[in-house]
């Protein structure tokens, strides 16, 4: 089983309850982790074995930017479905980081795993 991890992808997006956040865009930090079988990707060192992450990350991105959420469980909770739509990963998990949410703290963080 391999591992892919993209780590600290960078969104801004609209996403929150307050007027303000409705109307401004915030950064939101993306964390996401995925397991399937790379053993052909191993031996072949062909992209078409392996999980595509670039293909991964413009999907988050393009999902992230297009929405308007209020919560980050709703986004977290899409992004995962997206990323388990794939045959082929076994288990995910997202974690998003929203930097602006409390002053007190450097970011509030909310994660969703799923596997088959």
């Amino acid at each position: 089983m391999g591992v892919i991890r993209i780590n600290d992808l960078k969104v801004r997006t609209l996403i929150g309850a307050y007027s303000w956040e409705k109307v401004n865009k915030q950064e939101l930090i993306i964390n996401i982790t995925i397991k399937y079988d790379a053993a052909k990707a191993c031996v072949s060192d062909k992209l078409k074995d392996a999980l595509n992450y670039d293909a991964v990350a413009a999907q988050a991105i393009k999902t992230v930017e297009r929405s308007r959420y209020t919560l980050l469980e709703k986004l977290t909770a899409k992004l995962l479905a997206g990323i388990m739509s794939d045959a082929r990963v076994q288990a995910a998990h997202v974690r998003i980081d929203k930097p602006q949410a409390l002053p007190q703290a450097r970011c509030v963080s909310f994660e969703l795993s799923a596997e088959r």
